[in-house]
């Protein structure tokens, strides 16, 4: 398997780590989390998180113990990613901003990590 460690990919807010972090506490077996594409149920896609496992090629980063995984096609379509997180009335989640936004809705939305 091909590892290609970035430094650069990813910016967390300590929020953002610390819900990951508790997130993974909760789990038997906590793992990598993958920032993907995923379906808003909508027109658009739009970045997400879910737990998987590393897979050959993926671009990795590592972010105060934790790994965070991304296909690097994704990679080169969306550049440096942004995660935050927020915890508001009427939304709470993570928040993820792309160098290249995917769509006029980017950043707009919260997502929570899929299993």
């Amino acid at each position: 398997m091909m590892r290609q460690v970035r430094e650069a990919m990813v910016k967390m807010t300590a929020e953002a780590r610390e819900a990951v972090k508790s997130f993974l506490t909760t789990r038997d077996n906590p793992r990598t989390i993958r920032i993907d594409l995923h379906s808003t149920g909508c027109c658009d896609s739009s970045l997400g998180l879910s737990v998987d496992e590393v897979r050959e090629n993926d671009l990795i980063q590592e972010i105060d113990g934790l790994t965070l995984v991304i296909n690097p096609e994704i990679y080169e379509l969306v550049g440096e990613i942004t995660i935050s997180y927020v915890d508001e009335k009427g939304k709470k989640g993570f928040v993820l901003n792309s160098g290249k936004p995917l769509n006029e809705w980017d950043g707009f939305g919260t997502c929570e990590i899929k299993q």
